[in-house]
């Protein structure tokens, strides 16, 4: 079986309160997949109970797949995600899982989210690992998924910095122009 680790570190200027409240609202969430050409985004699921937040998507990729690979995908993958975070410590932080299914596709994809308060604003961990148990191809599999994860939440990370930055100015100024 193989294993290949991911991993991302971003700082947001932004409490943790907000940073989580973009992170797992639906429309945020649907705009952000939208806005990495994912498609036919879903929200198929966010619930609040007891402190612990769930939200799972559906969503179609697109997928530039090397020629070894071809067989095993489709020319869209259908990806089914699962996000669970616990409450909040005293100071904000959250800690949580992740999960990625890629129908059809011999590949596992998961491991865990952290949220913590610092100076400037936000950092979040998302860290974890891809499985691919197929002999021979397994290991070029999960490389090349493992490479298109980090991608994906590197530009995930960069569309949330816009959308808080955006909100944090407040709606666009209106232009005054006096009637001719």
């Amino acid at each position: 079986m193989m294993h290949m680790k991911v991993a991302s570190t971003h700082t947001y200027a932004a409490p943790p309160e907000a940073v989580f409240a973009v992170m797992t609202s639906p429309e945020v969430l649907v705009a952000k997949y939208e806005a990495l050409g994912h498609l036919d985004v879903k929200i198929v699921e966010h619930t609040a109970r007891g402190g612990i937040t769930v939200v799972r998507s559906r969503r179609g990729v697109r997928l530039v797949v090397p020629t070894f690979a071809k067989r095993f995908f489709e020319p869209i993958t259908l990806v089914d995600q699962h996000d669970e975070w616990d409450p909040p410590q005293d100071d904000g932080s959250r800690a949580g899982i992740w999960q990625v299914i890629a129908r059809g596709v011999p590949v596992t994809t998961g491991g865990h989210l952290s949220l913590t308060p610092v100076a400037d604003g936000t950092i979040v961990d998302i860290a974890g690992e891809v499985t691919c148990p197929m002999p021979i191809v397994g290991g070029r599999i999960a490389t090349f998924l493992a490479a298109d994860v980090e991608r994906t939440m590197q530009e995930g990370a960069a569309f949330l910095d816009g959308y808080l930055r955006d909100r944090a100015a407040g709606p666009p100024a209106r232009i005054h122009r006096p009637a001719s």
